[in-house]
């Protein structure tokens, strides 16, 4: 069997980089592949695809990729294109900017969150026209209790009863 045909099937072909347990890497880790963090790593991690930090996993810097599941430790801001997991083990110390954030019951965090569209990373959260059309919307609807003849709607005399005040039941 040539190595052509034993990679065929997509799932063959996905390439993934493994930190396995028990090692450290200092530095900078770039690049197009999964990569998936049992071990140590302090410095910067900027990759196409995802991060996965396992339950032993520990990250000291600032972690930018596509998807980001906390399930260790991680000491540092996430930026993710997509979104952001953390698990009920995980335990995550920095910012996170992504569209989609997700934090488990149980596990920690500290730090701000900014949730931004997917689409566009670098507009602002709320668009200047949309920020000035609502206050418009708020002023063409009446207030609350303003009604055509100046009266409560009917079964609501102010009393937090339902009823009319006279006994009976609405």
């Amino acid at each position: 069997m040539d190595s052509a045909s034993v990679h065929s099937s997509p799932a063959q072909r996905r390439r993934v980089t493994h930190i396995a347990p028990g090692t450290r890497v200092q530095g900078q880790i770039t690049g197009p592949t999964e990569l998936i963090i049992d071990g140590e790593v302090e410095g910067e991690i900027r990759v196409d695809s995802a991060v996965a930090v396992g339950g032993d996993g520990v990250v000291k810097g600032p972690v930018s990729a596509q998807v980001v599941r906390v399930g260790g430790r991680v000491t540092g801001n996430i930026h993710a294109g997509e979104r952001v997991e953390v698990a009920p083990s995980g335990s995550l110390e920095g910012d996170i900017s992504a569209p989609r954030v997700v934090i488990a019951e149980g596990a920690f965090f500290k730090g701000r969150i900014e949730m931004r569209s997917g689409q566009d990373k670098s507009a602002p959260p709320v668009s200047q026209p949309a920020a000035q059309e609502r206050p418009k919307e708020r002023q063409e609807r009446p207030e609350r209790n303003d009604r055509p003849n100046g009266r409560p709607p009917k079964g609501d005399a102010g009393n937090g009863r339902g009823d009319a005040g006279n006994g009976q039941k609405a």
